[in-house]
């Protein structure tokens, strides 16, 4: 049995999630002992808007190893069980090493699949599921909400995330549970010494670094690789275009919004998507330790927990 942990940084949009990473493992490089970054962002998974995405920067790239960034192509997707597939080959490569993965993201889902593992959630069937798309097709968006929410009133996913509503709606509607309930009968993780951090920044200053964020990305491209992203694939319909900012930017190219009102309505958006995303690790996560700020006993707490696994059983 490989006792080595597995250390997981998670928390919403903006809170510090890439830099605690990165400075944890150069800490514990300092202490002889390697680590390497495994992506948990579902959208950072795709090799398009870069920066709209956060991506990790050349410089904290090289600082740190960094795996599974900027795999998928703009038409593909991929599933929570896709991803805890390449997500554990990647574990157990470095494992195998004698090197610590630390899986940093936002994506929730990913996170628990690793951490509780996935439950056998009953199989619905392609016509039913006919039926849920016709439906949401049939009576719009906002009214698929309000219905997924009668049927599943904890249901924390983003309503433009068109894939995973359509599945909440069709596993709740068809089972009579919600996802979160199947999700909970998990609880087979093939992993021991799992350490997880949720940051959660004070209200205030989420706030602050989702504005500063915001206009970093305007002045650092976001504009122009959306304007690439279109010109490449006219049209464009695709995971990607749920991203924040991707729908706000093309009403800008079409003069429809001004530089001003684009920025608003990115932070306006990124608050609420912080929201629902604390308010999911709050929940779903309860296993994990909270801070609100990146300090040095977090980091001793993680190498203390290294030290203390006996990892020659």
């Amino acid at each position: 049995m490989n006792l080595l942990p597995i250390f997981i940084i998670a928390g919403p949009t903006a809170s510090g999630k890439t830099g605690f990473a990165i400075e944890l493992a150069e800490k514990f490089k300092k202490k002889g002992v390697s680590c390497e970054i495994v992506n948990a962002d579902s959208i950072q998974l795709y090799n398009e808007l870069k920066i709209l995405t956060a991506f990790p920067s050349s410089d904290e790239m090289n600082r740190v190893p960094h795996h599974l960034f900027g795999i998928l192509e703009p038409f593909e997707t991929f599933s929570v069980g896709k991803w805890k597939q390449v997500a554990e080959a990647k574990i157990d490569e470095l494992h195998k090493q004698g090197k610590i993965p630390i899986l940093c993201g936002g994506t929730g889902l990913y996170l628990n699949s690793i951490v509780q593992g996935i439950a056998k959630i009953p199989d619905v069937p392609e016509s039913y599921r006919k039926e849920v798309w016709e439906k949401f097709q049939e009576i719009g968006r906002e009214k698929f909400m309000e219905e997924l929410l009668k049927l599943d009133p904890g249901n924390e996913l983003n309503p433009n995330n068109t894939q995973r509503i359509l599945r909440a709606y069709e596993v709740a509607s068809f089972t009579g549970k919600p996802l979160s309930y199947w999700w909970s009968q998990g609880n087979n993780s093939k992993y021991d010494n799992i350490k997880t951090l949720v940051l959660l920044p004070p209200k205030e200053r989420l706030r602050e670094n989702i504005l500063k964020r915001a206009v970093q990305m305007v002045n650092n491209g976001a504009i122009e690789e959306v304007r690439g992203l279109l010109s490449r694939y006219p049209n464009y319909k695709g995971p990607l275009d749920r991203v924040i900012g991707f729908t706000e930017i093309q009403d800008f190219l079409k003069r429809k919004i001004s530089l001003e009102e684009l920025i608003d309505r990115m932070v306006i958006r990124t608050r609420q998507y912080a929201k629902r995303q604390s308010t999911w690790f709050r929940n779903q996560m309860p296993q994990a330790k909270y801070a609100e700020a990146v300090i040095s006993d977090v980091i001793d707490e993680f190498i203390d927990f290294y030290f203390s696994i006996d990892k020659n059983l």
